[in-house]
C-alpha cells in the first residue's frame, strides 16, 4: 500500500468556539444490525454540533482511480442524542453528545437555533421546514 500524505494536501478549521448546531442528512442502511441482509438506504435527518471543517486536496492518481485533482470539504459533527420532539413545533430537545461523524459538508442542509432549558438541557428551533430537507432518488438499474 502506498502512502499518500505526501499527495494529499489538508487544510483544518476549527470550529469548537462557535458551538454552532446544524440540521443535516445522510443516507442510513436500515438494516445496518443484519449484516447478511442487502443494504436498503432510506434518509434520515440529524441534528449535531459542527465540530471541524477539513478541506481535502487529492492530485492526479490513474492507480487511486482520480482522473483530475479534486477537492473535498468534509465536516466533523457531534450528534445531539434527541431524547424527545414536538412535531408541531418542530423543536427537539436533547441534553448529551453522541459520536462523531465525518461527512460531506453539502449533507448539512441548515444552521439551526438551540435554547437552554432546565436540567442542563437544550431545546433545538427548527424553522427550516420542508425547504430545507434534501431529496433523495435512489438508482435503479434502467438508467
Amino acid at each position: 500500500m502506498r502512502h499518500l500524505s505526501r499527495y494529499v494536501v489538508v487544510c483544518f478549521f476549527s470550529v469548537l468556539s462557535l458551538r454552532m448546531v446544524v440540521q443535516y442528512e445522510t443516507l442510513v442502511d436500515k438494516y445496518a444490525r443484519q449484516k447478511k441482509r442487502q443494504p436498503e438506504y432510506e434518509m434520515k435527518t440529524f441534528y449535531g454540533q459542527l465540530q471541524h471543517i477539513f478541506v481535502v486536496s487529492l492530485p492526479l492518481d490513474t492507480s487511486l482511480c482520480i482522473s483530475e485533482p479534486t477537492v473535498h470539504i468534509l465536516a466533523s459533527i457531534k450528534t445531539c442524542k434527541v431524547e424527545r420532539s414536538n412535531a408541531a413545533l418542530d423543536i427537539h430537545y436533547y441534553s448529551k453528545l453522541g459520536g462523531l461523524d465525518i461527512l460531506d459538508i453539502m449533507c448539512i442542509q441548515c444552521v439551526v437555533g438551540r435554547i437552554s432549558c432546565a436540567n442542563n438541557s437544550w431545546a433545538i428551533i427548527d424553522r427550516s421546514g420542508d425547504l430545507a430537507r434534501a431529496f433523495y432518488v435512489p438508482e435503479t438499474g434502467d438508467e
